[in-house]
């Protein structure tokens, strides 16, 4: 529904200066725009979701969650280019182009983290622990979950 709605895209060029929830909206739009699925937004929720889980030394708050997934959505369709040749009478056409890429930080992320979060943590109760469970049988457990692991920031025993 959030994509559905979202408006149009605006260039990157032009977000500077607008709201933190204008900007969260348009970036919506702009993966609309790329044709991303929606299912892979709510797979990146999850995946965030079930590795913040599962590592012991990561920071286990909402708000470091719907960020590091934001930042994952975010990189998807995040950018303006533009191409043009440019009529030089002396040689071939110029052809240049321009690459712009809003900033991802701050209140925007945490909008559009939050979005994610209400479509996503009614099933994320249920499915990250099984994602954990299908994790460690293919991969192993995580180097966190092993004895004498201690977090980085933990300077005993060094």
């Amino acid at each position: 529904m959030t994509l559905a709605s979202a408006g149009r895209v605006d260039p990157a060029m032009y977000l500077r200066g607008q709201p933190a929830a204008y900007r969260a909206r348009v970036a919506f739009a702009r993966l609309r725009e790329a044709g991303i699925d929606p299912r892979r937004l709510l797979a990146i929720y999850l995946g965030v979701g079930a590795l913040i889980e599962d590592d012991f030394g990561s920071h286990r708050t909402r708000e470091f969650r719907i960020v590091q997934a934001a930042k994952a959505v975010h990189r998807l369709a995040s950018g303006t280019h533009r191409r043009w040749e440019m009529f030089n009478p002396l040689c071939p056409d110029v052809h240049t182009e321009l690459h712009a890429y809003p900033r991802s930080s701050g209140i925007v992320l945490r909008k559009i983290g939050a979005t994610l979060e209400r479509a996503g943590e009614p099933l994320a109760r249920e499915a990250v622990p099984e994602i954990i469970a299908a994790k460690t049988k293919r991969f192993g457990v995580h180097p966190s979950h092993l004895p004498g692991w201690r977090p980085s920031w933990d300077k005993r025993g060094r």
